[in-house]
């Protein structure tokens, strides 16, 4: 017969005394009790004296994911300048009552509505921009986010918060060129009058803020070059001499109402006629990267040379046909290629790429090379057993050479590195057994005896 001795002061458990059976008798709370020992009798019927055995339970109270996450506050409000430089916004407080460092608490944080691309929230619950993210008054003036705070028990229970950003305004946009530097090449017999180029600044403010007037501040000796204040259109004032001059190097302002100003480099060269098409030392190159590129490596160089001087000898280099998925990147003014995020030898073993060359001459001359990338394979998977545990059973008399069991694993790698081999580590002092290292089956080596072992 079997009964409870010690370990349930609460009368938490009964146990069946003909079986053994150990039953709860009440509702448990794990945040109360999360750990019995019951000390349990085995007692037989022997007359006179019953004998009796005694061994300890102990009893781990699983956690129930019974408790909410709860924000405190609710609600959260901030005021913010568009101009914010800063990332973080508001730290969220979010907490659980069930068991600490268990699923039930562990909390994660997610924005359910709201302007995700600018926002986001960590682990922790910090409210940030996005690296990509900024405030802009003209866009939005006020973003209602609802954040969900979960845990990761089963169920899975969630509560959620609101946070109001008002964006301020302010007269923070400085006119901005498209491009920092703009490299243009004008034939020495271009007419009087003709158009290099029209420039565009932006200025995202309201109003007169956002009124852009065109100026060249430097760089225009003698008076070669005009430009529209309104439009932006840079013109040829005079007529040309590559033998006096052969560049310029022009400074441009956009000025707004308010008083900003945002700046440009024009570089100009007076070209000749540009005569020579690019030269590569190979029509096609060959390159090799790994399959378990997780950022933007250079997997070669293409090497290629134009004779002709100045900027009709400067080439540019642009991939036109092949780069599915954008997954490579070519370097414009040095041709180095790259790739830029993750390949699969399975998925597609060799990438064939156009890639155009050209050089900034007037008119451009350029040519195609084929750049041809082997993605090479890697071992990312570690092999799999098949149905482990194993169990077997096996006679005493067996003979040598018996198969005791067969092990199966599989591995998710391609070619040689999907190929299992098999081998005993441990378990085996005497070597009673052996593995094929190629088919995983376990034969009897020595013979057994039962007695000993």
């Amino acid at each position: 017969a079997y009964s409870i001795v010690s370990g349930d002061p609460m009368d938490q458990f009964t146990i069946r005394a003909s079986s053994g059976e150990i039953l709860t008798s009440r509702a448990l709370d794990r945040e109360t009790v999360n750990l019995y020992r019951l000390l349990v009798n085995a007692t037989d019927n022997s007359q006179p004296r019953p004998l009796y055995s005694q061994t300890e339970v102990l009893l781990t109270i699983l956690d129930y994911n019974d408790h909410v996450p709860l924000y405190s506050p609710e609600f959260y409000s901030i005021e913010l300048n568009e101009t914010y430089s800063g990332t973080y916004l508001v730290q969220l407080n979010c907490t659980d009552g069930d068991e600490i460092n268990t699923e039930n608490t562990q909390l994660s944080y997610r924005i359910v509505s709201g302007n995700a691309s600018v926002f986001r929230v960590n682990s922790t619950g910090a409210v940030s921009l996005t690296a990509a993210g900024s405030l802009d008054y003209e866009q939005d003036t006020l973003h209602r986010l609802s954040v969900e705070c979960s845990d990761a028990g089963n169920p899975r229970l969630s509560s959620n918060a609101v946070t109001l950003v008002t964006v301020l305004p302010i007269n923070e946009h400085t006119p901005s060129f498209a491009q920092p530097v703009y490299n243009f090449t004008i034939s020495e017999s271009s007419a009087v009058g003709f158009i290099i180029t029209t420039l565009s600044a932006a200025d995202n403010d309201l109003g007169a803020d956002g009124s852009i007037k065109y100026a060249i501040e430097s760089g225009n000796n003698p008076l070669t070059f005009f430009l529209d204040s309104v439009t932006g259109a840079l013109g040829l004032r005079r007529t040309l001499d590559r033998t006096q001059d052969s560049e310029f190097r022009l400074i441009v302002s956009a000025a707004d109402g308010g008083g900003l100003i945002g700046r440009t480099i024009i570089n100009i060269n007076i070209s000749d006629v540009n005569n020579n098409d690019p030269v590569c030392n190979r029509q096609t190159f060959s390159f090799q990267t790994s399959e378990n590129i997780t950022a933007r490596v250079e997997v070669g160089r293409l090497s290629c040379s134009d004779a002709d001087t100045g900027v009709s000898g400067r080439l540019q280099y642009s991939i036109t046909v092949g780069n599915t998925g954008g997954r490579f990147s070519i370097d414009a003014s040095d041709g180095r290629l790259f790739v830029t995020g993750p390949v699969s030898r399975s998925v597609q073993a060799v990438y064939s790429l156009l890639v155009d060359v050209s050089d900034q001459g007037s008119p451009a001359r350029s040519i195609s090379v084929t750049v041809l990338v082997e993605v090479q394979a890697v071992n990312r998977f570690a092999p799999v057993f098949l149905g482990a545990p194993y169990t077997a059973n096996v006679l005493e008399n067996a003979t040598i050479g018996t198969t005791v069991s067969q092990i199966n694993a599989s591995d998710a790698d391609s070619e040689e590195f999907g190929r299992v081999s098999y081998s005993i580590v441990s378990g085996n002092g005497d070597n009673v057994f052996l593995i094929d290292r190629l088919s995983g089956a376990i034969v009897l080596a020595t013979t057994l005896d039962y007695e000993s072992n």
